[in-house]
């Protein structure tokens, strides 16, 4: 699987109608409209998806679209639960139904337990279960937890555990994690503004929440660095910066689809408690996205 992870994958939003329900048409016209872009699979079911929001019927019904309609495309599965019973559940529901990998954030509710030697057997526990491969989801912001280093070597060890997401956006702790795991080990960026030093850094891939929204100037990053042009990727990267801050850090779900809708695709409602952005918000993100595709 990790030889796969290769490129730029958007971690798909998922569309509710107004009245919160699911709005399974729209993710799977937004999967058409990606089908033309140079993509290298998908994320379905991560934080930007409103995975915590979701009941497991919904969870169950995007893995399935995704599938459909991802072709050959690799397609991750986001599994991760508090308990490990109920992700290991999970995991193998989504391995059913066609997805490629599993992608587990770590516990956090009981987030002062969360030591490394328990999250070792947790993550051990998963990967002896889980039917397909397994990566690591360490997303600081959300679960106030910093992935050890020292944990994710010793995990890179299992050959069931694949790869990892980092999103923090820590460029020193992206190379002490780059330097401690064996080579086949992919640790993609999960950090839009850092994309281009990440990739610099050794990272294979990045999945980034700003590629749902501009996937062109996007994977044009990632082909420019690729191809040894570093000038262009950085171009790239800085007109790409405050739309990615816009959709993740500072606006959050909310943001990125309303960029979505502004680009032409399916965002949809937020599912309350979130709310939708304000009409100066979208005014910007406007502005923002013009910017980055003007630099194509």
């Amino acid at each position: 699987m990790a030889e796969r992870l290769r490129g730029i994958l958007p971690p798909l939003v998922t569309p509710f109608l107004a009245d919160g329900s699911l709005d399974l048409a729209g993710f799977q016209a937004n999967l058409e409209q990606y089908a033309a872009e140079d993509l290298c699979g998908y994320l379905v079911l991560g934080s930007n998806g409103e995975a915590g929001s979701l009941e497991e019927d919904e969870k169950l019904a995007l893995v399935g679209a995704a599938r459909r309609h991802a072709g050959s495309r690799l397609l991750l599965a986001g599994t991760g639960l508090e308990s490990t019973r109920a992700t290991i559940a999970l995991t193998r529901k989504v391995a059913d139904l066609g997805a490629d990998a599993a992608l587990v954030l770590t516990p956090h509710y009981y987030r002062a337990q969360m030591t490394a030697g328990v999250l070792q057997r947790h993550f051990e526990a998963v990967a002896e279960a889980a039917p397909i491969p397994v990566m690591l989801y360490s997303v600081p912001a959300f679960t106030g937890l910093t992935f050890p280093v020292e944990l994710a070597s010793s995990l890179a060890e299992n050959p069931n555990v694949a790869g990892m997401k980092e999103s923090s956006g820590d460029m020193r702790l992206m190379a002490r994690l780059l330097a401690a795991v064996p080579p086949g080990f992919a640790v993609a960026c999960g950090s839009g503004p850092v994309a281009y030093p990440a990739l610099c850094l050794g990272a294979p891939a990045a999945i980034l929440a700003v590629a749902c929204c501009a996937p062109r100037p996007t994977a044009a990053l990632y082909r420019a660095f690729t191809s040894g042009d570093h000038e262009r990727a950085r171009r790239l990267q800085q007109a790409l910066t405050p739309l990615a801050e816009a959709v993740t850090a500072t606006g959050g779900v909310a943001a990125l689809k309303a960029a979505m809708e502004l680009a032409g695709r399916k965002g949809g409602a937020v599912r309350a408690p979130l709310l939708p952005v304000s009409p100066a918000v979208r005014d910007e993100l406007k502005r923002l996205l013009s910017q980055a595709e003007a630099a194509l």
